[in-house]
């Protein structure tokens, strides 16, 4: 049996979701360590996280990456001795013991990749006129092929989602390969944020230097399918885009609302210490919470219509 490590990263903007996925994990019986690398935490933020068990902390060194807290995966990820390394962002929780999930990763990288409505819609503006949809614009792939290097073919025509993945350590060197080559092509200008699209080829930042990555170089992991979806009472759930549940509730996630003030309820009966819980991790605020996402996004959808329609009679 392989052994197994579980690792993350955050730094002070995300303590609280990093919190959440540690309870996701003890909660839901995952046993396994967690390492969890850091950068400017405060005494609270580490007190926080230490009391969870078998958790470690490991400081961000002088020489890591800090232009953006995704850029710690492969740093935190190079923390574990075991056979098997998974990666989650600090904004997923889980929603059972995904333990048995990660042996699908076998000897290679366990990761989902993008099917072709994903694709679609977003590449969308990187499409030239009558291209094929749902596969990577050529351009894309051209940028891609001359910033590695390597391979002419492309191995795959889609692209990964790296908030969750499960890797063996005999691909450490893809690791730092990837570290290397995310330094090489985003500029520090461009590494405030997880999506940049200024870049043409690299606005999903990390990731998309991940895929070019699997694409072109030799001697990539191979992939395997990616299991932390298949069932939903044993998944890992990202809370992707802005704003992340403990700043305010996005609709399409407000289903996940019990679970996560349920995470603090189990906490506070372990008798953990909690600081100040945010408004809307509090659950005397559900239906509040639910009027703010239904707010919050007709506000979003009339600036898009307002934007589109500016684009139309100006541009």
């Amino acid at each position: 049996m392989s052994s197994k490590t579980i690792v993350t990263a955050c730094d002070h903007n995300f303590v609280w979701g990093t919190y959440l996925l540690l309870l996701s994990l003890r909660r839901h019986g995952v046993q396994l360590p967690v390492h969890v690398v850091t950068h400017n935490l405060g005494e609270v933020d580490c007190a926080l996280l230490h009391q969870v068990g078998g958790v470690t902390l490991f400081r961000a060194s002088d020489e890591a990456n800090h232009r953006n807290i995704v850029y710690q995966k492969t740093s935190a990820i190079l923390t574990a001795e075991t056979d098997l390394i998974l990666w989650i962002d600090s904004d997923c929780i889980v929603t059972g013991d995904i333990t048995p999930l990660m042996d699908a990763a076998g000897e290679g990288l366990q990761i989902r990749m993008r099917p072709e409505a994903e694709i679609t819609y977003l590449f969308k503006k990187r499409y030239q006129h009558g291209e094929k949809r749902g596969v990577l614009p050529r351009k894309v792939l051209d940028i891609w092929r001359e910033d590695v290097g390597e391979r002419r073919i492309p191995a795959l025509n889609t692209s990964c989602n790296a908030h969750c993945f499960t890797v063996h350590r005999k691909h450490f060197d893809f690791i730092r390969r990837w570290d290397a080559q995310i330094r090489k092509v985003i500029p520090d200008a461009a590494s405030t944020g997880v999506v940049n699209d200024r870049s043409f080829a690299y606005f999903l930042l990390d990731e998309a230097v991940m895929s070019s990555m699997l694409a072109f170089s030799e001697g990539p992991p191979p992939i395997k399918r990616y299991t932390m979806e298949d069932d939903p009472a044993r998944a890992v759930v990202h809370f992707g885009g802005r704003p992340k549940p403990w700043q305010r509730w996005l609709l399409r996630n407000m289903e996940y609302f019990d679970q996560v003030v349920g995470l603090l309820e189990w906490a506070d009966g372990q008798g953990w210490f909690l600081p100040a819980t945010p408004w809307f991790l509090q659950r005397k605020n559900k239906s509040l919470c639910r009027v703010h996402a239904l707010c919050f996004e007709a506000k979003r959808l009339i600036r898009r219509t307002l934007h589109g329609l500016w684009k139309k009679n100006y541009n």
